[in-house]
């Protein structure tokens, strides 16, 4: 029996598709300690791993959702909370001398601390990687991300200086700090669907997206008012304020011959809608993979998971996205044929989306067969990955199980 320890950030697109693996390696009689923000606490608890908080810390899936728009701001968040946290994170791992440490691709202080422990390690990555790849950064995107990154990077030498002096040269391993790899790295998605990449190298196993509905909050969702015939999900996400993006769908589909299930997300205040057109069932959150598998296209802010549990589904792609990664999520749906990205021009919110641009993108994925026919196939390509048994493969390979 290994001691392993898991080190993530508080981002449910970062927990989520790591849940399943940790019962896995429960189930094959491992120990498993996972460290995260107290709002983590129940849903680790429930996999039967130990739940271990992360002291005095800034860290919550809110003040993630504050920062997520300027991936600089979370950058400087990362390197503030791994001065914060390494000095802890040392002292609770000298005490319980673990077999292998597992950390998530941007958990820096995950990377740091088994770096400077020597300890076995392996990175959870459970984002695309970009770095890179041709034909996803355009040159008209090079002015957003000069204005964005400029003005932080004083902040952000500083805080690579204090790390340095505190902890040595060796805190920061690699020329590329993000994503954090380890000895051995676990991908969650497919070779067929991640672009090609000089960054990937042996090291790299590809396990899919692990999709495990039992793993989410259950919900009383009222199955019996789906309607038949054509059915569009949306949802933009659960940490994004989705006001003005609804209103535009209920004026432009209030009269579409199909039913839009919305989760609306949690930002969201439904009251302010006003009246709600017969066609569309409204809900803060919705129990997204369940839903998936009754609908015919999804309208998606890009996000990682998002995408994949969307393409898992073999359904076609509407990528509206909010931020930057998911620009570029929604360029490599777009490039594969298995969806169309719409505002992909900074600045990345919905309130640029053009109502004629919306239907005439939704008819051309709903009528065009060849882009529900490329989603299949690369669902395919995720449902023939390994899965939670080669990633626990993996884990017990660098444990020394």
């Amino acid at each position: 029996m290994a001691k392993i320890i898991f080190l993530n950030v508080p981002g449910h697109g970062h927990v989520n598709p790591t849940l399943p693996i940790v019962i896995e390696l429960l189930q094959r009689g491992h120990e498993v300690l996972y460290y995260n923000s107290a709002d983590f606490q129940e849903k680790i608890s429930k996999t039967g791993a130990q739940f271990r908080g992360y002291p005095h810390t800034d860290l919550s899936p809110g003040q993630i959702a504050k920062l997520a728009n300027n991936l600089f701001d979370v950058t400087l968040l990362l390197f503030e909370e791994s001065l914060r946290l390494l000095p802890f994170l040392l002292e609770d791992l000298r005490r319980e001398q673990p077999d292998v440490i597992l950390f998530d691709s941007i958990c820096l202080w995950g990377m740091q601390a088994a770096k400077l422990l020597d300890l076995p390690h392996v990175s959870s990555i459970t984002t695309l990687i970009l770095e890179g790849a041709k034909g996803i950064i355009h040159l008209r995107d090079v002015p957003f991300i000069l204005r964005t990154a400029l003005p932080r990077l004083p902040k952000l030498f500083k805080l690579r200086r204090q790390l340095v002096r505190r902890y040595g040269k060796t805190i920061f391993p690699n020329k590329d700090i993000f994503p954090c790899v380890g000895q051995k790295n676990v991908l969650f998605t497919s070779p067929q669907f991640q672009p090609p990449t000089p960054f990937i190298d042996g090291s790299f196993t590809f396990v899919g997206p692990i999709i495990a509905p039992e793993t989410r909050a259950e919900d009383d969702f009222p199955w019996q008012q789906l309607h038949d015939g054509t059915r569009i999900y949306v949802s933009l996400g659960t940490i994004h304020q989705n006001l003005p993006f609804l209103q535009t769908l209920f004026g432009v589909f209030a009269d579409y011959p199909a039913q839009f299930i919305v989760s609306a997300g949690r930002q969201t205040d439904l009251a302010a809608l006003g009246d709600v057109p017969d066609n569309f069932l409204l809900r803060p959150y919705l129990p997204q993979l369940h839903i998936l598998e009754k609908v015919d296209l999804f309208i998606t802010h890009g996000g990682n998971n998002s995408i994949h549990e969307g393409l898992y589904h073999g359904v076609p792609l509407l990528v509206v996205p909010q931020q930057m990664e998911q620009m570029m999520n929604g360029r490599l749906v777009a490039k594969h044929g298995a969806g169309i990205v719409l505002g992909d021009r900074p600045p990345y919110n919905s309130r640029q989306i053009k109502a004629k641009a919306l239907q005439d993108n939704v008819n051309q994925l709903l009528h065009t067969e060849s882009y529900r026919l490329t989603a299949q196939k690369l669902g395919d390509s995720f449902h023939e990955t390994g899965g939670c048994s080669l990633a626990a493969d993996v884990i017990e390979s660098v444990a020394g199980c």
